[in-house]
């Protein structure tokens, strides 16, 4: 009995010291979004942002952004560190921002000194901004306690429902692997809010075309199975309705991948009729005809978000992995060759399956 209570002691003994103590806590100075601007050729500008707690309930944390430049990351946050009274910590680090001018002369460098440093998560949010990374991180906004909170919020929504998902693991995967290129959301300051402007298409680390919001969700559609998202439709001169995706899923098929390959992608939708002004959706024949609306003008959009990747010579949606793992013998680089000519048929199949109170 007695080794038994000596083996308890020392057992919570030990996982006490695995603990973070306050007074540790209070020594350190937290990061919890970084943003890198293009400086000049050789040299970037760091900005780390770090929410400082103040004492009391119910008082929110202010933010301070620390600024270094130089020739690497690494270094710029040791120049940082020395306005810094306390040392910088980035194992909250929920963002990590690129301004669209570094994002076009290419990222891998400064994303690869996140990916080495064992406390950055990989589930850490990646993102372009147009403009300024730094004026972004030092506005306050009234929508959420610090400009991290924000983005990490805003983010994490839109990748439920608008934008394809992405991350740090996912960055690392697209860009390593053959037969397929990342994307990240591309983020747009404006008076006092953050917007989702929509997405940064890469070739490789360096960005070469842009998508609209609404391009994304069609990019989106293309790339993985998701149970949310708005989609409006013109169904005559005057009248629109719109969609809620309850559930999307698509297919890939090919043909003669060694030789002149052919691709068709089929989205199947299952949705219902959120807002519909002025149309009397209760009549079956009518739902038919929504249907068919959604399929045809998705199907134009489609083709045309296909059309802007083969021309960029990008493949966000990895068509080229996916003829790979189908295809004994698979050529990548005869491949690389023909994607940008590649006839892509996209197949759209909505099925509303409620209607709801809409009249």
């Amino acid at each position: 009995m007695v080794k038994k209570y000596v083996v308890i002691i020392l057992s919570i003994t030990l996982l006490t010291g695995c603990f973070p103590s306050k007074k540790i806590l209070e020594d350190i100075q937290l990061i919890t979004a970084v943003g890198y601007d293009y400086h000049s050729k050789n040299k970037v500008k760091l900005n780390a942002m770090a929410a400082i707690p103040q004492r009391g309930e119910d008082v929110p944390p202010i933010t301070e952004v620390f600024t270094g430049i130089t020739h690497t990351s690494k270094m710029a946050r040791a120049l940082e560190q020395a306005e810094s009274p306390k040392p910088f910590q980035i194992g909250r680090l929920e963002v990590a921002l690129y301004d669209k001018k570094l994002a076009e002369k290419g990222i891998y460098k400064l994303i690869d000194t996140l990916q080495r440093d064992s406390a950055v998560g990989r589930d850490l949010y990646l993102a372009v901004v147009q403009g300024s990374t730094k004026t972004l991180l030092e506005k306050k906004y009234p929508l959420s306690e610090t400009p991290s909170k924000y983005l990490f919020q805003l983010l994490k929504q839109n990748m439920k429902s608008n934008i394809p998902a992405t991350n740090l693991h996912r960055f690392l995967y697209t860009y390593y692997g053959k037969g397929m290129d990342p994307n990240l959301p591309l983020l747009e300051e404006t008076d006092d809010r953050i917007k989702v402007k929509g997405t940064a298409i890469l070739k490789g680390d360096k960005m070469v075309g842009q998508l609209s919001l609404r391009e994304s969700f069609m990019l989106k559609l293309m790339t993985e199975s998701f149970e949310q998202g708005l989609y409006e439709v013109k169904f005559s001169k005057d009248r629109f309705f719109t969609i809620q995706n309850i559930s999307s899923k698509p297919k890939y098929r090919f043909k003669n991948v060694k030789q002149s390959p052919e691709i068709e992608i089929e989205i199947n939708i299952q949705g219902l009729v959120s807002e519909a002004a002025k149309i009397p959706v209760s009549k079956p024949p009518l739902v038919e005809q929504l249907e068919k609306a959604t399929e045809e003008d998705m199907h134009k959009k489609l083709h045309k978000v296909v059309a802007k990747l083969q021309k960029w010579n990008a493949d966000p949606i990895g068509l080229g992995d996916l003829a790979r793992s189908r295809t004994r013998g698979f050529d990548i680089k005869q491949w690389e060759r023909q994607y940008p000519t590649i006839p892509i048929d996209v197949k759209v199949k909505v099925d509303i399956v409620q209607a709801g109170i809409t009249e």
